[in-house]
């Protein structure tokens, strides 16, 4: 079979059943009725009956409601200046220590054992896991950044993150509702009412739908022409194999025009629950509109900055901060280079580029609540609707908070235990197979020096 239709088919396979979205096994569902306090968000292709949802089939986000005085506080504890000096580790109950040591020498070995276990297979061809605990930190690497040269994995090497870009967005617009700019009950109409004409329901949906996947609006992905634009556009290398998709910053409203108009609701918003990257591509517009300045700038001023994040970058919109690792597709028995196939339809749904250090940033800062004047908001963000596990643009599983993503090419996780104040992330720079299994075999080891440390 012709290599690019192979490849073409296990991208489809890809994006419809995790490309941008979270991981960690699978999804619980969301309930049939969703309760307006408490959305729920999960990525799956497919309306969940009465069922919890997990991270893997969660690509999406389990609405959890907050009151809008959660959102909104008439005296904040402290301003979004203030707090933008503020690295996560600064935070009261979630505070990690400025200089963590390595964990003991034979737990250091057990877990880099199990990530080398795992590239000796070959799937995947290289990966990173980064274990930041209060006392202890793990930083562990294996296997290639790149096979045509063999070049060894780095610890912060740069992957795209999927559907881990779903928190950002999520942080971003709970920082407008803090702000007083918005509320998350805000019809789309007031903020995009062009665009809302254009969809069903579209003088009901709330930004709260979006957010928690409530809306019923149909997934771009799954349009029937999106994969065959793809299959159309990208060019493949017949000497090397290696795919290309040209980078370019892709106006979201013809994302819509081409692939969501016209389509039917697959429920009345509020109603049932269902994965969507659209309401992503959405919300990733009404920050635009809110902040009047591009997402990429969003992400930096209101992220990056206060952080110290020097490495993450939406891909496309943006000029690079760090070159990718290369990422591989499995097109039958071959790996298949698709590093240059860039799919930044994605944008605000799952279009952003970081590393392990970044991503500890990143949930030291989300979860600690320096992104934040209210640590109502972070109560709010982590509370799972009623039957669901998740909760504002967050999967709550077996005591981790987080998302996990996939992107051709790409898996990734980023988990908080809040338990131990400890931070998971893995990355994988393919999309044959994820790191959510990984994570149970990676924390074993390290538990019983967490506990002990309580």
């Amino acid at each position: 079979m012709n290599k690019k239709l192979i490849l073409t088919l296990t991208l489809i396979l890809l994006l419809l059943i995790g490309c941008s979205s979270p991981a960690q096994d699978e999804p619980q569902a969301a309930p049939t009725e969703v309760v307006t306090e408490a959305p729920v968000e999960m990525e799956d292709t497919t309306v969940q009956d009465e069922t919890q949802t997990t991270q893997q089939d969660v690509a999406a986000e389990t609405p959890a409601e907050m009151e809008e005085e959660t959102a909104v506080q008439d005296e904040p504890q402290t301003s979004q200046q203030d707090v933008a000096a503020e690295t996560p580790a600064e935070s009261d109950d979630t505070a990690a220590q400025d200089d963590p040591q390595a964990f003991p020498t034979e737990v250091v070995a057990e877990l880099q054992a199990e990530i080398d276990a795992l590239t000796a297979g070959g799937f995947p061809p290289g990966m990173i896991a980064w274990i930041d605990a209060p006392d202890y930190q793990f930083a562990g690497a294996s296997g290639s950044a790149n096979l045509a040269d063999g070049t060894p994995m780095s610890s912060e090497g740069a992957f795209r993150i999927g559907s881990i870009t779903k928190m950002f967005t999520a942080v971003v617009i709970m920082q407008l509702a803090e702000d007083g700019v918005l509320t998350l009950d805000d019809p789309l109409a007031l903020w995009l009412p062009e665009v809302a004409e254009q969809l069903p329901y579209g003088d009901q949906i709330t930004l709260r739908h979006l957010l928690t996947h409530t809306s019923g609006l149909f997934n771009v992905v799954e349009h029937e022409s999106y994969y065959a634009d793809i299959f159309m556009e990208m060019v493949v290398d017949e000497a090397t194999g290696n795919v290309t998709l040209d980078c370019v910053a892709r106006d979201p409203n013809d994302t819509l025009a081409r692939y969501v108009y016209g389509k039917e609701a697959q429920f009345e918003p509020g109603t049932q629950w269902r994965y969507s990257n659209t309401n992503y591509t959405l919300l990733g517009m009404v920050i635009e509109t809110a902040v009047q300045m591009p997402l990429a700038e969003a992400y930096r001023t209101n992220i990056y900055e206060p952080l110290g994040m020097t490495s993450t970058f939406l891909d496309c919109y943006e000029a690079p901060l760090a070159d990718v690792v290369h990422g591989y597709s499995a097109a039958g028995d071959t790996m298949t280079d698709v590093t240059e196939l860039h799919e930044s339809v994605g944008w605000s749904a799952g279009g952003l580029v970081s590393t392990a250090p970044d991503l500890i940033a990143f949930a030291r800062g989300l979860f600690g609540g320096a992104l934040f004047d209210n640590p109502e908001t972070v109560a709010a963000m982590t509370t799972p609707a009623p039957g669901s596990a998740y909760g504002l643009g967050i999967m709550l599983q077996d005591g981790y908070w987080g998302h996990a993503g996939g992107i051709a090419g790409f898996r990734s996780v980023l988990n908080y235990a809040p338990e131990f104040d400890t931070v998971v992330v893995m990355l994988y720079n393919t999309d044959a197979t994820g790191p959510e299994q990984l994570q149970a075999e990676i924390m074993n080891p390290v538990l019983p020096l967490l506990q002990a440390a309580q």
